[in-house]
């Protein structure tokens, strides 16, 4: 090992020469060889298995080109003609959070999804996959595909030289396509090239942390949302006292909302289609007041009139339709592809494809029952009128029965309408009450002043709840970690790493916390109903200070 890394070190010096500025600096490289060294023997050094998640990574964000993005409905096409039935396993492969729809254009966002299955496929060595990934290499990444052919096996030295020589492209992207590449191709790995393994999972790490960074739910002070609520409740007593007609009250809002409509119209979609894609719309007023504690949250000092929070509230509302939208499609595309459907919409469909039984008659049997429709007696000789008549007065009868029958089955639907409704309205009031009153009380909680437990009393507060079966939904990143070091056995969800949700998950757990500044609706809705089915008692939590999540925590759990 000792002579391999002199081997490299050597070969870093002699890039002191090269001008070129580089992404993959020396000093993480170096960093990463240090770091393998006190870690490995010379003699596994070869035989180590590295852990891949940053190359693939990288390999998925930095293979499509625009030449490839262009293409692409054609190659997702024959993909699709030839792996349909296996994209279930393909997707259970690997994950890697580069198709995040929150920071991509929806397309590339899609495009991105959908290679990964390909990749997966080549991975999980299915033919057809390896094939594909091989022919778009060649293709859409000639040249590279040209010098990494050359090679039966490569060391980190040439792998870095083939990295630096695209210099319109991220380095990092480059380095995981050609380690990516050279597993689909059965290029051996010299083993020093576990060093760019372990700087490209450091990377994707730190590329993923600042896209959750960049992508932050916007938090409400705390009572502000109230405040709020206020303010617009007060503005709309006023309008009733003063305006009586509704469209002068909201004569900035209406016109506004009146161009909206007429730019729909301009690119043919009806007007209102803005409140046809909002999943979560309470009605004006609570539009209003959400948009005027997002404008007092972005800029606070300033004051705002009730003329421009109506306008406010169109760019508002729009955005909210954009941004469901785009969550909608990255769930339903899921589903298209091969995500599993979570377990609790299965039990709340009203749809069984297990109920259903196709019987398909042979066209003889048809013809059999069309031609018997008036038997014929022999003895009595029957002329062409009559025939037709008892024709006719049999198809009446046959009428008038399909009437009946229809008739029936229609108020049997509209009995059975009527009872399955009233069966979902019991429950949804059930199960709304128990939400219903954990949002007052931590709507109550919220209005009170900071109460922080003394610091005496939190180290046993800590240790009261540390062994308890706690599960924390949401959360700005960076804040579940603190938690994470405290409370090791909770189980922390972030929403946007669970597409899907399985509701072995919150198995045998004593309580379930929902942070409300950071979860996105779809998200609660999901997680929500598993916490119904399981009757887990459950609440909300508002606040970044960890003391007193602790002390709410415990004082809910075991006061």
């Amino acid at each position: 090992m000792k002579n391999t890394l002199d081997t490299f070190l050597n070969g870093l010096e002699a890039d002191d020469n090269d001008n070129e500025p580089i992404s993959l600096s020396k000093e993480q490289l170096i960093a990463n060889a240090f770091e393998a060294f006190l870690r490995r023997d010379e003699e596994d050094i070869d035989t180590v298995v590295p852990d891949t998640t940053g190359v693939d990574f990288y390999f998925v964000k930095g293979f499509l080109t625009p030449d490839m993005i262009a293409d692409f409905a054609i190659i997702e096409q024959d993909f699709l003609k030839n792996c349909r039935g296996k994209l279930q396993d393909f997707n259970k492969v690997g994950w890697y959070g580069e198709t995040s729809y929150r920071c991509n254009e929806p397309k590339i966002a899609l495009y991105n999804n959908i290679f990964r299955l390909m990749y997966n496929g080549a991975l999980s060595g299915d033919d057809y996959c390896v094939e594909l990934i091989k022919n778009l290499y060649k293709v859409y990444h000639k040249k590279e595909y040209n010098q990494l052919k050359r090679f039966s096996s490569i060391s980190l030295t040439e792998l870095r030289s083939l990295s630096k020589d695209s210099n319109s492209e991220d380095e990092y992207d480059v380095a995981g396509r050609l380690l990516g590449m050279c597993r689909i191709m059965g290029i051996k790995l010299d083993g020093m090239c576990s060093i760019m393994y372990g700087v490209l999972v450091k990377e994707s790490e730190d590329w993923l942390a600042n896209e959750d960074e960049l992508c932050e739910y916007l938090e409400f002070e705390n009572g502000l949302f109230e405040k709020c609520t206020e303010q617009v409740d007060e503005w709309f007593s006023k309008q009733d006292n003063e305006t009586p007609h509704m469209d002068k009250q909201f004569k900035k809002y209406f016109e506004t909302d009146s161009f909206v409509d007429a730019c729909f119209n301009h690119f043919g979609y009806i007007s209102g289609y803005t409140n046809i894609c909002l999943e979560n719309y309470m009605g004006l007023k609570m539009q209003m007041a959400r948009t005027l504690a997002v404008l007092k949250t972005w800029n606070p000092d300033r004051d705002y009139t009730f003329e421009e929070v109506q306008s406010m509230t169109c760019i508002y509302s729009l955005v909210a339709g954009l941004t469901d939208v785009v969550d909608i499609l990255n769930y339903e595309v899921g589903y298209l592809v091969g995500d599993e459907i979570d377990e609790f919409e299965y039990k709340e469909a009203m749809f069984n494809p297990t109920n259903m039984n196709v019987n398909i008659r042979s066209k003889k049997k048809e013809e059999k029952i069309r031609t018997n429709i008036a038997p014929i007696i022999k003895e009595e000789k029957i002329d062409e009128a009559t025939y037709l008549d008892e024709i006719s007065k049999l198809r009446k009868k046959l009428q008038e029965k399909e009437q009946e029958n229809k008739s029936l089955r229609e108020q049997y639907k509209s009995a059975k309408e009527a009872a399955d409704e009233s069966e979902v309205l019991i429950k949804k009031y059930e199960n709304e009450r128990d939400e219903l009153i954990a949002l007052r009380e931590y709507a109550y909680k919220s209005r009170q002043e900071d109460e922080y437990a003394s610091e005496d009393k939190l180290p046993e507060m800590k240790a009261a709840i540390a062994e308890k079966e706690i599960v924390i939904i949401g959360g700005h990143i960076s804040w579940q970690n603190k938690m994470k070091k405290l409370f090791p056995k909770w189980l922390f969800v972030h929403p946007d790493d669970y597409k899907t949700v399985n509701s072995g998950m919150l198995e045998g757990r004593e309580k379930v916390f929902f942070y409300t500044d950071y979860i996105n609706h779809i998200s609660y809705k999901k997680f929500i109903a598993i916490v119904r089915e399981k009757k887990i008692p459950f609440g909300y939590l508002g606040r970044k200070n960890v003391d007193y999540v602790i002390a709410q925590i415990y004082e809910e759990t075991l006061e």
